[in-house]
């Protein structure tokens, strides 16, 4: 008689269910509460920049930018909605006609290929105004509305086609349900789509993040040496003891980086504190692909499905953040912009 046992090891997720329906229903309000104010921030955004005048390049790439932001801020509110109204399907007997987690599904993935114009537009604004710093009598003229326009269009064409694979390979179809005995529109996704979506997310959310956080990075460090240079030249500029030859021999050596006015001063300091912010909210989103790439387990369908989306929903909140504070920091930095809007508004 064989007495054999055999024994099966259950390897548990960080997260356990019950955690995660918790986690679920905490985002969901707080996504909702989060896109609402952006997408009152980004209207007040492009409603402003449009009554300044789209007369030059860099207004151009920041109505851009609010409109992506608005585009992401909407469909996270959409994420929100759908996310809570799964967990009502979760908790109570209610079945809905339109299976709502299908939708959140689909809506993330939707939210992924806008993330990708955001990202790219933020670099190309840091970009433009450092290389308008550190060479402004070759890239003065550069950077104009027409081109401008052609970039920002580029970017939204690049994020369509690189991402149309993914979502070609997806949808909402209706079909018989056994469970609720009726028709019902669910989630519909072939298996063939995972190999295309691990090619593609490769580019998306490792090869793009992190080449654009090191542009950014190096933008920002040249635009603060910049900033700093300006200071000293405005400092050295305004002691008193100097001879009229001396000063005049500093002024004649000063670059053109150096001799940086007001405005160009709040602009810089305006792409410094966006671009600061984008890798903040950045480097949680290089970090997760980087261990989803390292180990095997962590991704979903695998053993911390659970914790891998627990962290990415918290990565979220940081992507609805970064495309809801620009108003603030336009507000703070760009005169006009607070003019214009203290007086459309009445504040």
């Amino acid at each position: 008689m064989n007495n054999n046992t055999v024994y099966t090891t259950v390897l548990l997720d960080i997260v356990s269910n019950y955690q995660y329906i918790i986690v679920v229903i905490v985002c969901s309000v707080s996504w909702i509460i989060l896109s609402l104010l952006g997408i009152a921030s980004n209207m007040i955004n492009i409603i402003t920049f449009v009554a300044m005048g789209l007369n030059d390049g860099v207004t151009v790439s920041f109505l851009a930018l609010s409109f992506f932001d608005l585009m992401y801020v909407i469909a996270s509110f959409c994420l929100g909605l759908a996310s809570a109204l799964g967990t009502v399907e979760v908790l109570t007997l209610t079945r809905y006609a339109v299976d709502p987690y299908g939708l959140s599904v689909l809506v993330a993935n939707i939210m992924i290929l806008l993330i990708v114009t955001n990202v790219l537009a933020t670099t190309f604004i840091a970009v433009a105004r450092c290389m308008c710093v550190v060479k402004p009598l070759q890239f003065k003229n550069t950077f104009t509305v027409l081109r401008t326009v052609y970039f920002m269009a580029g970017f939204a064409i690049f994020a369509v086609a690189i991402y149309t694979p993914i979502l070609a390979n997806m949808g909402m179809v209706t079909g018989f349900d056994n469970t609720t005995k009726r028709y019902r529109t669910s989630l519909w996704l072939p298996r063939h789509r995972e190999a295309i979506k691990n090619v593609i997310f490769v580019i998306i959310d490792l090869l793009l993040p992190v080449s654009t956080q090191v542009i950014v990075v190096f933008c920002i460090v040249l635009m603060a040496n910049s900033l700093q240079a300006s200071s000293r030249f405005r400092q050295t500029s305004k002691i008193q003891t100097c001879n009229k030859e001396t000063s005049i021999s500093f002024k004649e050596n000063a670059s053109d980086s150096d001799r940086l006015s007001g405005k160009e001063r709040r602009v810089i300091n305006q792409v410094i504190v966006i671009s600061v912010v984008y890798i903040i909210c950045n480097t949680p989103k290089i970090l997760i692909s980087v261990a989803n790439v390292t180990e095997a387990e962590f991704r979903i369908g695998r053993r911390y499905h659970n914790f891998y989306l627990v962290i990415n929903f918290f990565r979220k909140h940081l992507e609805i953040f970064n495309a809801t504070i620009n108003t603030f920091i336009y507000f703070k930095y760009n005169n006009k912009f607070r003019n214009t809007v203290v007086s459309k508004w009445n504040l």
